[in-house]
């Protein structure tokens, strides 16, 4: 299972590669905000060029800002022309509900690397799968994996962490049992340590984590008790050898 870091801050992002977790980046506008990027469009290029560099090979997901299927592909297309390893993220539908899959179509299938975002149900990822699947196929030598982003976290405020643990589940069983290769899961909207527990079990490839779920992650009262007491009884044991020693 690999983890997406959910920032755009370059600091942030550049411990998590020095903790040796850190196989991704997913970025938007709203996180770019609140990260400290300034300067509109040119700013969050700026910074997702930034982070592509510093991240590579590993991908950084950026999102485009429209619904509208031609504005997409013309968004996507200049995204990925900022660094190699940028994927874009497009909602599986506009704000009415309606199928942007003919954007998500023609990208991959003119190389762009993408991820499907915002996805709630089952059927929904199955459809941006053949989508993409269909993109593959016109480019037999492509290697870079494309992404399908479930919103575990936001299906499990409507319906429940059961009906989410479902959806990541029955989606991975169904990629598997059709060989559907070069396609990769992303737990979206991880809200909290439980979420990591609960998802990474889930047959997802990918958990996109914020960075405070992280130091949540690694918070535990009796682990603190007990390296306290390790260096606390390392000391003891070090000024015992000291006075052994001197006897000798």
């Amino acid at each position: 299972m690999k983890i997406f870091i959910d920032s755009a801050d370059l600091k942030e992002i550049e411990k998590y590669l020095s903790w040796g977790i850190c196989d991704g980046v997913t970025t938007n506008p709203t996180i770019c905000l609140k990260c400290g990027v300034t300067g509109g469009t040119k700013g969050i290029k700026k910074r997702t060029i930034k982070i592509a560099k510093m991240i590579h090979p590993r991908p950084v997901s950026a999102e485009v800002t429209s619904d509208k299927v031609e504005e997409i592909i013309s968004q996507a297309k200049e995204y990925s022309s900022w660094a190699e390893n940028i994927a874009i993220k497009v909602t599986i539908t506009d704000r009415q509900g309606n199928s942007l899959l003919p954007a998500i179509y023609k990208l991959v299938s003119q190389r762009v690397q993408i991820n499907v975002t915002a996805m709630t149900t089952f059927n929904q990822a199955i459809l941006a799968a053949k989508a993409i699947k269909a993109g593959q196929e016109k480019n037999p030598d492509r290697r870079l994996p494309d992404f399908i982003s479930i919103f575990a976290g936001r299906i499990s405020e409507e319906h429940g962490t059961e009906q989410a643990m479902r959806v990541l589940k029955n989606t991975r069983e169904w990629l598997d049992f059709y060989r559907f290769q070069g396609i990769e899961i992303i737990v979206g909207s991880v809200r909290s340590r439980e979420n990591v527990e609960l998802w990474a079990r889930s047959g997802a490839h990918i958990l996109t984590i914020p960075p405070q779920v992280i130091s949540q992650c690694l918070l535990a009262a009796r682990t603190k008790e007990t390296v306290a007491q390790f260096l606390g009884d390392a000391q003891k044991g070090l000024k015992m050898i000291g006075k052994l020693k001197r006897h000798v």
